[in-house]
């Protein structure tokens, strides 16, 4: 997880990769804001912009209010509050007319002033209560409509849309970081990659091997010990001067040890196992002062044959260091790559080929880090391929040394 992320912060460094990723997130939260926590209020609207099933329920209620109080500009402020919908919303009361009668409905419309169509099926008496002008008035429980089935939470649509934005999110990440095989390098061996510098060879050295140094003769001294006289050996240099011991005393010491090898700064194992189609391992090493040295790692950089999974037939080993504009690397091969002329041509641009074999040692140098590289051990498949072409299983140790 910790390589993805810094890989992830190292591809949002690009310009671009940053605009789209801060235009996604900016859509997905703005929607979140505008339809989750902040949503649209309606304050002081018409019935005009009501839904069409409200509408029906508003015209339903003032045409009975008018019924029940006569007052015929209370029902013209009714009316004019529809606009233009008050027609079609008229027709659609007539089609399911509720707790009103027929007589209801055209009185109203003509206090209105429209001409609406009367109701198809006038509704039938329902225990109403009649006035003595003919008025009839009162509610009628029988014929009341249930409420209309189209609702729809906003709520679902809001989380379908954010899943779409989700994907898309998710495709558009994939398009730019992932679609290449050359995004499954880390970011600096992939730039050094593509400006395919000159390879940068170094000496084989065993891993963690005690070092033995000799002093330093200078050619002063050298001068100096030709003026003594005889009595000093001509054939050995003049150690007791230089570590202020006397002749005595350096006789009669045992021969010096070998010095100590350096400590490593940091000391890492990876594994490879067929089928880990994205193996790419990398390693961020600091001194012991928290001060950011470099970063190494192992990844693999080229497959043979056809299908799942992937049978690798070599590695990249590399090394980059603060201090150094290059980054390191070199390139461990089956033997059949190895071996392989046009193969191994074409894997030399990434760095120096070494064949595997178990316990193989080599080292990679750049101005002030030094790495010890192991095969501790590997093992090549057994499918219908060249023998001994793609590796089954492979274990690499990465010793980090400071120079």
């Amino acid at each position: 997880m910790e390589n993805f992320l810094s890989e992830f912060k190292e591809k949002l460094k690009v310009p671009r990769n940053l605009a789209i990723f801060t235009g996604v997130m900016g859509l997905i939260l703005g929607l979140i804001l505008a339809w989750g926590v902040f949503p649209v209020k309606w304050k002081d609207a018409s019935a005009e912009h009501l839904r069409a099933d409200e509408r029906v329920v508003y015209l339903r209620n003032a045409i009975n209010s008018y019924t029940m109080t006569g007052r015929v500009q209370e029902a013209q402020l009714a009316w004019a509050s529809l606009g233009s919908n008050a027609v079609k919303t008229l027709e659609d009361l007539n089609q399911s007319p509720g707790f009103l009668y027929t007589e209801q409905i055209e009185r109203f419309a003509q206090a209105v002033d429209t001409s609406a169509p009367a109701p198809i099926t006038p509704p039938e008496d329902n225990n109403a209560v009649i006035k003595d002008d003919g008025t009839v008035i009162g509610l009628r429980p029988n014929d009341e409509t249930a409420e209309p089935d189209g609702k729809r939470s906003s709520l679902l649509w809001l989380g379908i849309v954010l899943l779409v934005l989700l994907l898309v999110g998710a495709g558009l990440v994939w398009w730019f970081f992932f679609r290449d095989k050359d995004a499954e390098l880390p970011f600096k061996l992939k730039k050094r990659t593509e400006e395919k510098p000159s390879p940068t060879f170094g000496g084989l050295r065993p891993a963690a091997t005690p070092i033995k140094r000799e002093p330093v003769q200078k050619p002063v001294k050298v001068e100096e010990e030709s003026e003594k006289p005889e009595e000093e050996k001509p054939s050995l240099p003049n150690l007791a001067s230089l570590f202020g011991l006397s002749d005595r005393a350096k006789s009669s010491e045992a021969p010096a040890e070998p010095l100590p090898a350096a400590k490593p700064v940091a000391q890492f194992m990876t594994t490879y196992m067929l089928g880990d189609d994205m193996y790419d391992e990398s390693f961020t090493f600091d001194a012991p002062n928290g001060e950011f040295l470099g970063e190494c790692g192992v990844s693999s950089s080229d497959t043979i044959g056809v299908g799942e999974p992937k049978k690798v037939s070599a590695f990249d080993i590399w090394l980059f260091d603060k201090n150094d504009i290059q980054t390191v690397t070199k390139v461990v091969m089956s033997k059949h790559a190895f071996n392989d002329a046009a193969t191994r041509q074409r894997l030399e641009i990434r760095g120096e080929p070494i064949m595997a074999d178990d316990g193989k040692q080599f080292l990679l140098e750049t101005a002030t880090l030094r790495l010890e590289a192991k095969l501790v051990s590997f093992q090549y498949g057994d499918l219908p391929l060249p023998d001994d072409s793609y590796f089954q299983r492979a274990t690499m140790e990465l010793a980090i040394y400071r120079k």
